[in-house]
């Protein structure tokens, strides 16, 4: 390489003997790619600056850089997540992109070895070079094509005229997007969206324990279908580079095991591989695993962890484990990575390449507003899960229905569409209802409490669920969910083993319990009636037991528990309850609501509270009264005084009837009529009526004594 320097850090372009056609640009986790990028490159002729090749041992890497820049004519920028997320990248090639931001005179050079979301949004106009799944040859010749190095060379830049064999003085790098030869990983999902975050995480997860003498195992952990097996592949298929061997087993069962443990024999083609005793071949891959270095062993499927770490090697310096679990819970076993559903706007990006909206690289500004507008609104009714995500949007672009018509239609038939497999290619994934049907029978058969606990959560708010509603209600349920929350150990206990598969996340700090809305919309779609009824009615017990007297010191436990109420408020009219513990909580609730200012929503609730009360307990029961009077006090906060008026005297006459002029509750209702004729301009009759029932108040205190 030509190691004459270019002039200084004046900004003046280099003398023309010192310039170069490319700079690579690229981040360290994409050495491998600018190093054969570069190759390429030279071997065709080119002059290319390489960091790696051309910086001097010890030298000013800043200044270096500085010049390296100012002398080369183009820059090749090697494009992955991790180059946008480096803190450098953007101010190499920021220079270029002043110079020619519309791309027509090519020099800047991008090229996409991983993808990238909304890169078309970051790029604009400017071509990119893709090589994202190609072989070798493909790859290089893609290269090549797209430098097009005679069609946008500036006429004073002469082409090289050094030899090949003057400027090859690297050895041949391998070809980066080769698999390795051991490698036996499902093919990844081509529409794979988002996740960045994580898979970086990963990625320093396992590069942090290299150095180790036993690199800890990681795990990705979350409910069934949250896409926790496609982030494994794409970390994997992303870093096959760092890899000499890839192993992929299915680890739902010990016989699973056996099966992939057996495959990686034959793989290895270790001498072991044909033995009848099946321990004897699982001996022999662990004991390669322990003796060589640079594989990734990835068990997919691994809920049963004290099984997987019956088939994990004792030791493994060399190599890293990763595992997909619904398990919360690792025991040491493992570092635990938590998969959250996705955002609104990669669910969005999602449904619209899946459903053939977008093309499967198109940003998602490439939707049109009411497109992305719907899109969203499919991402929260679905809770932004991968899996529901992908069955809507198979079944979109098999139907040729739009988007809004899918959520209409979601909403009439969610049952049907949670046990409908999208999709016409045999890989598709399975469906919600069936994802999660076994990790229900697993539970129930782990602990009934457990199973029932989780038909309960069902029916409430799915996030933030006070743990106080389970232990003030415990009273309400029969066996065995009633006494297993009275008591704190098998409380824990049931609450464990939901957590075992991700079915529900417990807050400890604020100990709350939350759970993905779809998990409650499958479990109630497969109740029938009467036990949905039943398990309806319970949530409603509970939570009436544990909401409290609407007094201002009580106003945070009121706000905990309003959105369960509310949750309940829709059971109660969709059941059309008649429950008392149904009326006392719609009553509690619509008082609290009417404190805060919240009127619209407090009428419906102090409304079908009075209906029930009505039909239960009859027109003159004080329970009645004491709804009317709450009825009266929201009417009167909102101006509609004449209905106040009107529920006020009735709830003064059944409290005078059934519990005397001197009755607290009496007393509170009058002060209350008073306020409204004040309220109304009628200071005449307040006054006289405020007398009478002074002197009525003195009467039964008389009588009294």
């Amino acid at each position: 390489m030509d190691e004459t320097e270019a002039g200084s850090g004046s900004g003046q372009p280099a003398p023309e003997e010192t310039r170069k056609d490319f700079f690579i640009s690229y981040t360290h986790a994409d050495q491998k790619w600018a190093r054969w990028i570069a190759w390429c490159l030279e071997q065709e002729g080119y002059s290319i600056i390489y960091d790696e090749w051309d910086f001097p041992a010890g030298s000013d890497f800043v200044y270096e850089m500085d010049q390296a820049l100012k002398r080369a004519e183009r820059l090749v920028v090697v494009l992955s997540p991790s180059y946008l997320r480096s803190k450098f990248g953007f101010s190499e090639w920021a220079a270029k992109f002043r110079l020619d931001p519309t791309g027509a005179k090519r020099l800047l050079v991008p090229v996409r070895i991983e993808p990238c979301d909304d890169i078309e949004g970051l790029l604009g106009p400017i071509v990119r070079i893709d090589l994202l799944g190609l072989d070798e040859e493909s790859a290089r010749q893609r290269l090549l094509a797209g430098v097009d190095r005679e069609g946008h060379r500036p006429a004073c830049v002469p082409f090289p005229v050094t030899s090949v064999a003057q400027k090859m003085t690297q050895e041949r790098p391998a070809f980066p997007g080769a698999l390795p030869a051991l490698w036996n990983v499902p093919a990844p999902n081509p529409l794979f969206t988002g996740r960045e975050d994580l898979l970086a995480r990963l990625e320093s997860a396992l590069r942090a324990g290299q150095n180790a003498a036993l690199s800890q195992p990681q795990a990705i952990s979350g409910l069934g279908g949250i896409g926790k097996t496609q982030i494994a592949i794409e970390y994997a298929y992303r870093h096959r580079q760092d890899y000499e061997a890839v192993f992929w087993v299915v680890a739902r069962s010990q016989d699973t095991f056996i099966v992939g443990f057996s495959e990686i024999a034959r793989l290895l083609d270790l001498p072991q591989q044909n033995e009848k005793e099946q321990s004897i071949i699982v001996q022999a891959v662990q004991r390669w695993l322990r003796e060589h270095d640079r594989w990734l062993l990835i068990l997919d499927n691994a809920d049963d962890l004290s099984l997987a770490r019956d088939f994990l090697p004792s030791a493994a310096p060399g190599g890293h484990i990763l595992l997909t679990t619904r398990a919360q819970a690792m025991g040491r076993l493992a570092q635990k990575i938590e998969v959250e559903e996705m955002d609104e706007e990669q669910g969005a990006l999602f449904l619209l390449r899946r459903a053939d909206i977008l093309a499967p690289d198109a940003p998602l500004e490439q939707a049109s507003g009411q497109q992305q507008v719907e899109a969203r609104a499919l991402v929260r009714e679905l809770g932004g899960l991968p899996l529901a995500l992908d069955q809507a949007g198979a079944y979109i672009e098999e139907t040729g229905c739009g988007l809004a018509d899918y959520r209409q239609l979601y909403q009439k038939h969610r049952r049907e569409l949670h046990r409908r497999r999208g999709g016409k290619v045999d890989d598709h994934p399975e469906p919600v209802a069936t994802t999660w049907a076994l990790s229900f029978a697993k539970v129930e058969e782990k602990n009934r409490a457990a199973a029932d606990l989780l038909r309960l959560l069902a029916f409430l708010a799915p996030d933030a669920i006070p743990e106080e509603i389970l232990t003030a209600g415990s009273g309400k349920l029969g066996p065995p969910l009633g006494p297993a929350l009275a008591d704190d150990l098998a409380r824990n206990d049931a609450i464990a083993a939901l957590l075992d598969y991700s079915l529900v996340r417990r807050d400890s700090a604020s100990h709350v319990l939350s759970l993905h809305r779809l998990v409650q919309a499958v479990l109630k779609d497969e109740m029938d009636q009467p036990i949905y009824q039943r398990w309806a009615e319970r949530a409603v017990r509970v939570v009436d037991a544990a909401f409290p007297g609407v007094e201002f010191t009580n106003w945070p436990r009121c706000e905990r528990l309003l959105p369960h109420a509310l949750a309940c408020a829709e059971l109660i009219e969709q059941e059309r309850m008649t429950l008392l513990e149904a009326a006392r909580l719609l009553n509690q609730a619509g008082y609290y609501l009417v404190e805060r200012g919240r009127y619209a929503e407090a009428e419906a609730l102090h409304r079908r509270a009075l209906e029930i009360y009505e039909q239960q307990l009859g027109a003159g029961h004080p329970d009645t009264a004491r709804s009317l009077n709450n009825l009266a006090n929201l009417y009167s906060e909102q101006g509609r005084y004449e209905q106040a008026e009107a529920l006020y005297r009735r709830a003064l006459e059944i409290y005078e009837q059934q519990l005397g002029a001197g009755h607290p509750n009496t007393v509170k209702v009058r002060k209350n009529y008073v306020i409204l004729l004040y309220k109304m301009g009628r200071i005449e009759e307040a006054r006289e009526v405020e007398e009478r029932f002074r002197q009525e108040g003195q009467q039964a205190d008389a009588g009294e004594e």
